[in-house]
């Protein structure tokens, strides 16, 4: 286990530099900073209207999640595969299980660098307010607080790139997370009012959400196709939604249960509506839902090793 710090820094670095990482990145954070404009249409009111925003939002960082964690495991693991460099690695005295794990670490640590802008961009379109009609008080000022942000990341990457020759993605991903926490920070301190700052306890189960999704698309990865990758694990990612409604009536078959037990159960990372009531979320249920990402991850972290382990990969133990 002792080039596990190093295999999972390695990984993490080459997750983030991944064009793909920052498309989705951006894309969801251009999103959700437009979703104000989509709510004009509905004819609601305010706070209704700001209810659809946060759904919006909320689904956008759960989808950019699951599909970073996804695209995110299969290049590190699909795609050395593929590149014969998980043989290089296997080579050296490197447990399969500890290639993996660091795999799963890495992605979920990327998968932070992902929540955080998505969170931050979502409580600022909140605090901006929804133009239902002319007379709405609309803060349009907070646009700075968002675009600026964008504009600097692009800079630094690009200033990085070019005078230290590091890569412009990678460099873009870590400058965009410590300019829009410092741009949080300003408008924390330049606004009296305040700001949904606890909208980071139900992001962080979208974030245990994209964990859980990590080891399931390994098994998938190690086949090393990635159409085949996405296609199960967006099937697999449905059978979630749902197997309470599909499979809840027949748990009283052992069989049954055990298939349960297999399909990773979404449902109980998606805490909006516990967040939205007065109680709100409560340490038990914190508690309850990290230990199931723990154990269900670690679960089948080992179901993989063990394929793996009968999968002739050249030079490995």
């Amino acid at each position: 286990m002792r080039a596990f710090p190093a295999l999972a820094h390695i990984s993490f670095y080459n997750v983030i530099r991944q064009p793909f990482f920052s498309l989705v990145t951006v894309g969801a954070y251009l999103f959700i900073l437009a979703s104000p404009a989509f709510t004009m249409f509905t004819l609601m009111h305010a706070m209704h209207a700001k209810k659809l925003i946060l759904d919006m939002g909320l689904a956008t960082i759960l989808l950019s999640e699951l599909g970073v964690s996804v695209l995110g495991i299969f290049s590190i693991v699909g795609g050395e595969m593929e590149e014969k460099t998980s043989t290089l690695l296997l080579s050296k005295p490197v447990s399969r299980f500890t290639f993996l794990i660091s795999k799963i670490f890495a992605v979920a640590l990327s998968l932070l660098f992902v929540l955080v802008p998505l969170v931050i961009v979502l409580i600022m379109t909140l605090k901006m307010g929804v133009p239902e009609a002319a007379y709405s008080e609309v803060k349009y000022s907070i646009l700075w607080f968002e675009f600026l942000p964008l504009l600097v990341a692009v800079i630094l990457a690009g200033g990085a790139n070019y005078y230290a020759d590091k890569n412009f993605a990678s460099a873009f991903v870590i400058s965009l997370n410590v300019s829009l926490v410092l741009s949080l920070l300003i408008l924390y301190f330049v606004d009296k009012s305040a700001l949904q700052l606890n909208l980071f306890l139900p992001a962080v189960f979208l974030w245990m959400a994209g964990i859980v999704m990590a080891p399931v698309a390994s098994l998938f990865s190690l086949r090393g196709k990635l159409f085949f990758t996405l296609t199960f694990s967006f099937l697999i990612f449905m059978l979630g939604l749902t197997s309470d409604y599909i499979l809840g009536k027949f748990m009283h078959n052992p069989g049954i249960k055990i298939i349960y037990s297999l399909i990773p159960n979404f449902q109980i990372f998606w805490s909006e509506e516990t967040w939205l009531k007065g109680g709100g979320i409560t340490l038990h249920y914190l508690w309850k839902t990290l230990g199931y990402m723990f154990f269900y991850t670690l679960g089948m972290t080992f179901l993989g090793w063990s394929i793996w382990e009968r999968k002739e990969v050249s030079g490995g133990r």
